[in-house]
């Protein structure tokens, strides 16, 4: 009979001696037998520990991605055969791969700056410098000279500004009295030339009736002439006199006003026209500042200062780098050693959480049995090197032999209690067996 059978068989018998014992008290009273001890008996445990296990390789794990993301990829399937390293699934890389381009970018560029802090300025990039330095003190003189130009168109302004004013303060006051008597002088002195013109004008005609041998033809005529000029001077003189004693018309201190006005913008605008000019002025200062900044920096050396930051900087974006890459990777789920896929469960499209179980694989070649509630009390008894025979439900009147490969030196939590995990190995191994099967043990204890 097969081991397996044994250890039914015995729970069954001691079934039945329990059920007989419990009988026999009924029938005494209740009282409790005492059995008596033959000579020499003593107590002798069993040369066998059973224990309840599964079937398991050798090498297996169950696999997950060490980053959450959506799944792209699946490229196996249950019962499939891998090698180590082959990819078995993929997330969504499209992020990642920007991420990993971006980093390859900022790489390329610190190697480039420290490489340009290293070598020695070329001959086009000083004359490039030097000419950039020119045209910028040629615009900051320019813009200087705009600036003066501004101030002086400024300053004008603003003296056009004050005649208006003045002006217009002139009329606003009205004449005053020496102004009215120039005004009146001037009417007086125009009446004493119109005087006398006509006294001119009358001797000369008196001497061309009296005496018309003496008298130039056409000298009266002349006279006349000089007596009209007179008279309409005169009468100039008047109309100013009276205009200025009326004082200023209400529309010529309204002229006066938008002139003013006119001058006031006009001197607004070459204010800002000053202000915009001087702002120019200190861009290109800035400008030439930067130029000459520049040129100085082609000329020197590279400090070691500077050479030490481009190096840290192509160090930083190294590590970037690696870390892009690296969280690539992470978005791939590589078998870690050669087996056989016994589980997939993901699905493309779902997304997944980092370190859930998503593949399971094994060897399926070279599986072992680990029990599974083998207690504290039992695994003592048990050593590795021990020989042990194995059974299986699925496997009828099959039994295999084995040999304890470990035992456990530290206990874990069973569904009975604290219990060991002892590893055992098949002498050899029955293809039908399958990773998972329950099977029953019975090791040899010495």
């Amino acid at each position: 009979m097969c081991a397996g059978t044994d250890r039914r068989v015995r729970l069954i018998l001691c079934l039945v001696l329990l059920l007989s014992a419990g009988s026999t008290l009924s029938a005494c009273g209740g009282q409790e037998a005492t059995p008596t001890p033959l000579a020499g008996d003593e107590y002798e445990p069993e040369a066998v520990v059973s224990a309840t296990a599964r079937v398991v390789p050798v090498i297996w794990a169950d696999l997950a991605f060490a980053a959450p993301g959506r799944v792209h990829e699946i490229l196996v399937a249950e019962g499939d055969r891998v090698e180590a390293g082959q990819l078995l699934a993929r997330l969504d890389p499209a992020e990642l791969r920007a991420g990993v381009a971006q980093a390859e970018a900022a790489l390329e560029s610190a190697r480039a700056q420290s490489s340009q802090l290293q070598a020695a300025p070329r001959e086009v990039d000083l004359a490039a410098a030097e000419a950039s330095v020119r045209i910028a003190q040629d615009a900051a003189t320019a813009a200087q000279v705009a600036v003066e130009v501004s101030e002086a168109n400024a300053q004008a302004a603003q003296a056009a500004v004050a005649v208006a004013q003045a002006a217009l303060l002139r009329l606003q006051a009205g004449p005053t009295a020496d102004e009215l008597e120039v005004a009146r002088q001037q009417v007086e002195q125009a009446k004493a030339q119109r005087y006398a013109a006509q006294g001119q004008r009358d001797a000369l005609g008196g001497l061309r009736d009296r005496a018309p041998g003496a008298y130039q033809v056409g000298s009266y005529e002349a006279a006349e002439g000089q007596v009209l000029a007179a008279e309409s001077a005169v009468t100039i003189v008047e109309l100013n006199y009276r205009i200025l004693a009326a004082g200023a018309r209400p529309q010529d201190i309204a002229s006066a006003e938008a002139e003013v006005q006119r001058a006031q913008a006009a001197l607004q605008a070459a204010q800002a026209q000053v202000r915009q000019a001087q702002q120019q002025a200190a861009a290109t200062r800035g400008q030439v500042a930067q130029a000459e900044a520049e040129l100085n920096r082609l000329r020197a050396e590279a400090r070691p200062e500077e050479l030490d930051v481009a190096r840290a900087q192509v160090h930083q974006a190294e590590a970037a780098l690696e870390a892009a890459r690296s969280a690539l990777a992470k978005a791939e789920l590589r078998a870690p050693f050669d087996g056989t896929v016994a589980e997939v469960s993901l699905r493309v499209g779902e997304y997944v959480m980092m370190g859930a179980p998503v593949i399971a694989l094994g060897d399926g070649d070279a599986l072992r049995v680990e029990t599974t509630d083998l207690d504290e009390i039992d695994v003592a008894r048990v050593a590795e090197g021990s020989p042990a025979t194995i059974t299986f439900d699925a496997l009828p009147n099959t039994t295999l032999e084995g040999i304890v490969e470990h035992v456990a030196l530290r206990a874990g939590a069973g569904a009975g209690g604290t219990t060991y995990k002892v590893t055992i190995a098949f002498a050899e191994a029955d293809p039908r067996l399958r990773w998972g099967m329950t099977a029953f043990v019975d090791i040899e204890t010495e």
